[in-house]
């Protein structure tokens, strides 16, 4: 009883943490900005990149990545750490975990569920599994962005490249599946945040 109750709690404090935007915090704190007011009005990495500033909006990502990827080494040392969460420390639970994360991110409640696109959030996520197959699709999307200037191409790759990528790896055939689950999911997500920006 004990360990479902501390789970259920770690899934609110996962989608409480996600719910906390980079791009809002450093747009407010830097530039005095209502994210929701300036370009796009929508609160992500592209949009402060670049209508509020090319710094900021690398900082913006490396944060977005930072705070999931970071998130799952603590919980995952605190889980392993005491005895009494030894049944809820498994890779399966700390994926459940992280992609809430990436659920609060682009719907969070504190802001009417208007969220980023969670790109960069979702990348934490899966390189905290899976490090060398995300490294190589991040390689392979700034050549998409940088030589062929295709932005959105890019996204759908760092989207679902890693889970073939991965296969090739050791332990990537057990993990293969849920890497799946998680990049089509991710895909439903980002299907109801484009609609509501009007882009669909």
């Amino acid at each position: 009883m004990i360990p479902i109750l501390i789970f259920a709690g770690l899934l609110i404090l996962s989608y409480l943490i996600g719910c906390h935007s980079a791009a809002r915090l450093i747009a407010k704190y830097f530039r005095s900005l209502n994210i929701d007011k300036v370009g796009t009005g929508h609160p992500d990495t592209e949009n402060i990149f670049h209508n509020v500033g090319k710094f900021l909006g690398i900082l913006t990502g490396i944060v977005d990545f930072g705070k999931i990827y970071l998130y799952l080494i603590v919980l995952n040392f605190f889980l392993n750490y005491f005895a009494i969460t030894q049944s809820i420390s498994s890779q399966n639970h700390l994926l459940v975990l992280g992609f809430i994360m990436v659920v609060g991110h682009c719907m969070p409640v504190t802001h009417h569920f208007k969220g980023g696109r969670g790109l960069f959030t979702y990348m934490g996520l899966v390189t905290f599994f899976a490090p060398w197959p995300m490294i190589i699709v991040i390689f392979l999307a700034m050549i998409s962005v940088f030589f062929f200037k295709q932005i959105r191409f890019a996204q759908y790759m760092i989207v679902l490249l890693p889970p073939f990528i991965n296969f090739f790896f050791p332990g990537g055939k057990e993990f293969l599946g849920k890497m799946f689950i998680a990049a089509f999911l991710m895909g439903i997500i980002n299907y109801f945040v484009s609609k509501k920006l009007g882009e669909i």
